[in-house]
């Protein structure tokens, strides 16, 4: 069951059994009932008591508030659509109306949200000018990126979220960790604890089995998601570390692939989903990408030679992705096979069946991320998407570079220089351009450039 305190907080108490209750003297299911409303709990400095004139004092002006939660929402939340827009909106209109009368949880999750949002600001945006006295971007970024989470983790702290929590609390954790990740931070300890409190909330449980409604359901299904995704990314970095946290599910579903104006609130029985891209349609089909690409690590890891059936299994699974695909889920499939492929060449036998179609994956994929890396770069339609490029996908445009330069180097396989070389520079092009705001392009391009 769900207890909900006066303050909001909730707990997941486990079902205790009347066999369970007569055997012992203790019974914990009643003292979980009776300590969610304790004003202390187990945190050895007691409670602190912050004024929330105090967490409020860290947010930018209501103009600027505004521009940087909707770049969230039209941005990163197209890409990790972890929050119900309608529900936050509302309650970010309440905010506006009376800022004092928020939770100090949810206040953590605007600050999550803005501090994530900066990163999505370039050269010229104003935004980063009137927020830093910094002279740089990258140092701008860094700056307003660092104080806006340090303000999320003092409203945390002020809701005294070790031991008491609810959805905003688990929210605002997996917002943070998902920003921090794509900006070169480590998150090891932090996706360890927004776990273990996503339990203590009962989100490894299908949320069906409380009778919430619908919008309650998909909060709770869309954290999980998350916090299991997040570990997926953990996993391909550093290889499975511990137990698999997802055999704590307990029957969770996935979320539904839905828009979130489909969701109607005290509604208890979801609509029927529609063969059409829903707002959780990248979500849900980056997961089945994480998921080969748990694979694919498990196969590059290891130092013996793969089984030629088992790259074949892995690179059939991919060309089914690909076919589905497009822009930045097509681009991550080609990064796959990139991985799958170069692991596999540097283990099979020179000109054999296994090294020619490893060799023709390499090539096709390094050009079509190369291709989507451009389109990417050059098209208005994804201008939003620029922190992407700063990231995650120059490193892809790296690999696919680099991949590319080693084929027509050691010999040739088919690439002319005339083919290659071009688009080799114009990646380097590309990554001169973004230097000012991307630590991948600063370190790659020389890289780039002494190879060229």
């Amino acid at each position: 069951m769900l207890w909900t305190a006066e303050t909001g907080h909730v707990r997941f108490i486990p079902s205790s059994t009347p066999a369970d209750r007569d055997n012992s003297p203790y019974d914990p299911h009643q003292a979980l009932c009776r300590s969610v409303d304790l004003s202390a709990g187990p945190y050895p400095l007691g409670k602190r008591k912050i004024e929330m004139d105090q967490l409020l004092d860290d947010l930018p002006s209501r103009h600027h508030c505004n521009q940087l939660k909707d770049i969230f929402l039209s941005s990163f939340a197209s890409l990790f659509h972890i929050l119900h827009d309608p529900t936050f909106n509302q309650q970010y209109e309440d905010f506006e109306r009376v800022p004092e009368s928020v939770s100090p949880s949810w206040l953590a999750l605007l600050y999550a949200i803005i501090g994530t949002s900066v990163m999505a600001l370039g050269p010229s945006s104003g935004l980063l000018t009137d927020l830093s006295r910094k002279g740089l971007v990258a140092d701008q970024i860094a700056e307003l990126s660092e104080r806006y989470r340090s303000a999320a983790f003092k409203c945390l702290q002020a809701d005294n979220y070790l031991w008491q929590q609810n959805i905003a609390t688990l929210q605002a954790l997996i917002i943070l960790i998902y920003s921090i990740n794509h900006s070169h931070g480590q998150t090891w300890t932090l996706l360890g604890m927004a776990y273990h409190i996503a339990l203590s909330l009962g989100c490894h449980i299908d949320p069906s089995e409380f009778g919430l409604d619908v919008i309650r359901c998909e909060e709770r299904r869309r954290c999980w998601a998350g916090i299991m995704m997040l570990y997926m990314i953990q996993a391909m970095s550093l290889g499975r570390l511990g137990l698999d946290p997802s055999n704590a599910s307990e029957g969770v579903q996935m979320p539904s692939d839905l828009n979130d104006s489909d969701l109607i609130a005290d509604e208890y029985i979801l609509p029927i989903t529609f063969n059409r891209p829903s707002q959780m349609s990248y979500l849900l089909l980056k997961f089945r990408l994480y998921e080969i690409a748990n694979e694919v690590s498990s196969i590059v890891r290891t130092s013996l030679r793969t089984a030629s059936s088992l790259i074949s299994t892995v690179d059939q699974r991919i060309l089914n992705e690909q076919r589905i695909h497009l822009n930045i889920l097509q681009g991550y499939s080609h990064q796959l096979m990139l991985l799958l492929h170069n692991h596999a060449l540097r283990r099979s036998v020179v000109d054999s069946q296994q090294c020619r179609l490893s060799v023709s994956r390499v090539a096709h994929s390094a050009r079509k991320i190369l291709h989507i890396y451009t389109e990417l770069f050059t098209k208005d339609e994804f201008s939003p998407f620029t922190w992407y490029l700063r990231g995650i996908g120059s490193f892809h445009a790296y690999h696919a570079a680099v991949s590319l330069i080693a084929a027509l180097a050691e010999r040739s396989w088919g690439l002319t220089h005339e083919e290659v070389l071009p688009m080799v520079k114009e990646c380097a092009e590309r990554f001169e351009a973004l230097t000012e705001t991307s630590i991948i392009c600063n370190k790659a391009l020389p890289v780039l450039r002494q190879m060229l």
